[in-house]
């Protein structure tokens, strides 16, 4: 079995931080680095409030690809990533530069995680269109082939419904040959994990139980079969909240502060919630399914980031 892997998302960690500065940002992540977590994401969102109801969104939200490239100059060792990319935001076309440009500076170091997108509200007030649920998939399912041939081709050409491309060049070609991974987010089980075995090389889903997180692998395994590829050539991850403390007592008084303070909601919380002692066993259960990299919130995750390290991440 592959090793495996554990990585953190700052999800611009608005709670903890407090509307972060870029200094805060920069030192957690700073952080993270020194206790060898192999993996860093940002979330791509314009902002974290609830869109044209006017609630919410008063705080900082950095443009991702532009943060994780200042990230990139403090960090030497952990991957990086967006978790994940709206295909909506930018054209498939000056993404791709903007993707080779980060391996190149980064000396190799980029996942790109590609997504449809999907907040309606933020589109709207933003102003981009918001098509349906097939509709946007299709748009992300050629943009990334517009993105890959402008990674090998040296010129890339495509004609499709959504993108065209005509003999354009894109250089520097990125450090990582022959190209960055292709990390695919998202369990939508007729088109999304479809167009993850097609083109992906990695798959990420947010949140999930284990039950569904085993339906939704197999789900992919079947659609790999179609296309005659192993479900192994794809990196399997689980991102979500990882929410530990020593004991129960401590773990509810944990949740209970978490949910005063709006970290996490009070009907779902969207990952795992152990104490120390039965956290292996949780992580094990993911990684029977397949699972080779987990990706911890670092907004309920933070204080628990050093004592994860040293006490559970040495059993795998």
């Amino acid at each position: 079995m592959s090793k495996i892997r554990f990585g953190v998302n700052i999800d611009e960690a608005p709670e903890i931080l407090k509307w972060a500065d870029y200094d805060a940002i920069k030192d957690m992540v700073i952080q993270c680095e020194a206790l060898d977590y192999y993996s860093l994401w940002v979330q791509d969102h314009l902002t974290w409030g609830k869109g044209l109801n006017g609630e919410g969104g008063e705080g900082n939200v950095f443009e991702a690809w532009t943060l994780l490239s200042a990230l990139s100059a403090v960090t030497s060792k952990m991957k990086l990533g967006v978790m994940v990319t709206c295909n909506s935001f930018r054209h498939p076309s000056l993404m791709a530069k903007m993707a080779t440009t980060l391996d190149v500076i980064s000396n190799g170091r980029l996942i790109f995680g590609y997504g449809a997108g999907w907040k309606q509200d933020e589109y709207e007030a933003y102003g981009f269109p918001f098509h349906k649920a097939s509709v946007r998939l299709k748009q992300m399912r050629e943009a990334i082939i517009v993105i890959h041939k402008l990674w090998v081709d040296e010129r890339a050409s495509f004609q499709g419904t959504y993108y065209t491309v005509t003999k354009a060049p894109c250089y520097p070609k990125p450090m990582q040959k022959p190209h960055p991974p292709i990390m695919i987010g998202g369990g939508g089980e007729k088109l999304t994990l479809k167009i993850a075995a097609e083109l992906a090389d990695g798959w990420n889903l947010y949140g999930a139980s284990v039950e569904t997180y085993k339906r939704k692998v197999d789900i992919l395994t079947k659609y790999c079969d179609e296309y005659g590829k192993r479900i192994e050539e794809i990196e399997l991850s689980w991102a979500g909240n990882l929410i530990l403390a020593e004991d129960k007592r401590r773990l509810n008084k944990k949740i209970a502060r978490y949910l005063k303070e709006n970290r996490i909601y009070a009907t779902d919380h969207k990952g795992i919630v152990s104490t120390y002692d039965n956290c292996i066993e949780k992580l094990q259960t993911y990684i029977d399914i397949g699972c080779t990299h987990f990706v911890f919130l670092l907004q309920t995750f933070n204080e628990d980031k050093e004592s994860f390290i040293e006490k559970i991440a040495p059993s795998f």
